[in-house]
C-alpha cells in the first residue's frame, strides 16, 4: 500500500483526470492502523465470556443510537445541539415530509442500518439466552423492538435484507420457515404497491399505508450497481498492480459517465481500484479465509443451542461483510473499528479448541 501510493504520488501523471494524489497516504489510515489493532484486540476477547461482555457493551451502547434516530423520526430531532460551550456539538440530518431515511447518529442511513445489522444477532442471543433477570429481558425486548423498527425506518435496503439474514442464521431451520413467509408477504405488499396486482384499488390502499419513500426503494434506481461495478473493473483492468488511488474512483465514474459516485459500492473492488490487486489479495484472502472457517466451526461443528454468542458474533461479522459487497460504509471509523473487533473476535474462535 505504502509503494502504491508512492507511485500514485510521484508516477501518476499520466491519467487522464485530476484527484488529489494525498488521499492516496490519507487512505492509508482506513487500514495500516487496524492491523495492528486485530492482533491487540485478542487478548479482551479471547473467550465466550468476554466475548459476552462484549457483545453486552456493543448493545448498551447503541442506546443513543435507538433514542436519536426515533428521535429524529417522530419528534424532529436534528439540532445542532452543544454542550460545554460548543466544546460537543451534535447534529442529524432533518428528514423531509416523512419518517423514513433514517440516520440517528450517522451520516447516512445506510451507515445506520449497517450498524443496527451488526448489533441484532447480539440482541437475539440475549433473547434466546435464559440466564437474564426479568429486568434485563425487558430491556432487551426493548432493544429488539427498537432494532427492528429503526432498521425498517433507514430506508435501506441493504439493511433490511441484513435483518432477514442475521435472524435466518441465528434461528436456524426453526425460523426459515417464518422468515421465508414474511419474506414473502412483504414482497407481495410492496409488489402490490407498485404494480396493480391485486387491482387499482389495492394499490392505492397500500400507497396510502405504506410510505412512499420506502416503496420507491424498489421502483426507482439512478443507477445500477451492476454499471458500477463495471466501472470499476475496467479502471482495475488498465491500473491492475497499483491502481489509481485512494479516492480516484468518483473522478474516473464521472469521466466516464458524467454521474458521480462516492465510490465503487464493493470494498474489495474500491481498495483494489485505490492500491491495485496485489493489496486486495493480500488483505482480503485472510479475511474471507477468516470468516469461512469461524462459520465452519460455529455453524456446523456445534450444537445450535451451545455458544449462543460466538454465534451471534460471527453472524454479525457475516452481516458487515455481505453489507461491504454492494455499499462501502467501512469509511465510518464507527464501522471500520466494530469490523475488526468482530474479525479479531472471530480469529480466537477459531483458535480455541
Amino acid at each position: 500500500m505504502i509503494i502504491s501510493s508512492i507511485i500514485h504520488t510521484f508516477a501518476n501523471n499520466h491519467l487522464l483526470y485530476d484527484f488529489n494524489q494525498n488521499l492516496s497516504w490519507i487512505g492509508l489510515a482506513n487500514w495500516i492502523p487496524f492491523f495492528w489493532c486485530f492482533n491487540g484486540f485478542k487478548p479482551y476477547i479471547n473467550s465466550t465470556q468476554k466475548r459476552r461482555k462484549a457483545s453486552l457493551m456493543l448493545l448498551t451502547g447503541s442506546f443513543p443510537v435507538l433514542i436519536t434516530g426515533l428521535g429524529q423520526a417522530f419528534f424532529d430531532w436534528h439540532g445542532p445541539f452543544q454542550i460545554f460551550n460548543g466544546l460537543i456539538i451534535w447534529y442529524q440530518r432533518p428528514l423531509e415530509n416523512d419518517i423514513t431515511g433514517l440516520t440517528g447518529l450517522f451520516n447516512n442511513p445506510n451507515y445506520a442500518g449497517t450498524w443496527l445489522n451488526v448489533i441484532w444477532p447480539f440482541c437475539i442471543a440475549i433473547l434466546l439466552d435464559n440466564r437474564e433477570y426479568i429486568l434485563q429481558r425487558l430491556s432487551v425486548y426493548f432493544f429488539t423492538i427498537g432494532i427492528s423498527f429503526s432498521t425498517v425506518l433507514t430506508n435501506s435496503r441493504s439493511a433490511w435484507f441484513g435483518i432477514f439474514l442475521g435472524s435466518l442464521l441465528m434461528f436456524g431451520r426453526k425460523g426459515l420457515s417464518l422468515i421465508g413467509n414474511l419474506i414473502l408477504g412483504l414482497a407481495l405488499i410492496i409488489s402490490s404497491t407498485i404494480f396493480p396486482i391485486f387491482g387499482i384499488k389495492i394499490q392505492k390502499i397500500f400507497k396510502g399505508f405504506i410510505p412512499e419513500t420506502i416503496w420507491m426503494e424498489f421502483s426507482d434506481f439512478q443507477f445500477s450497481r451492476i454499471e458500477i461495478w463495471k466501472s470499476g473493473f475496467s479502471s482495475i483492468m488498465n491500473y491492475p498492480i497499483f491502481g489509481t488511488g485512494a479516492g480516484s474512483f468518483p473522478e474516473i465514474f464521472k469521466m466516464q459517465t458524467g454521474l458521480w459516485k462516492g465510490h465503487a459500492h464493493n470494498l474489495p473492488l474500491e481498495l483494489i481500484i485505490s492500491y491495485g490487486i496485489p493489496v486486495g489479495i493480500l488483505i482480503f484472502f485472510p479475511i474471507f479465509k477468516i470468516a469461512y472457517i469461524s462459520i465452519e466451526k460455529t455453524f456446523l461443528h456445534v450444537k445450535p443451542t451451545q455458544n449462543i454468542y460466538d454465534k451471534s458474533w460471527v453472524t454479525a461479522l457475516v452481516l458487515i461483510l455481505s453489507s461491504q459487497m454492494i455499499d462501502v460504509q467501512y469509511f465510518d471509523g464507527r464501522i471500520s473499528l466494530i469490523f475488526w473487533i468482530l474479525l479479531s473476535g472471530s480469529r480466537n474462535i477459531i483458535n480455541e479448541k
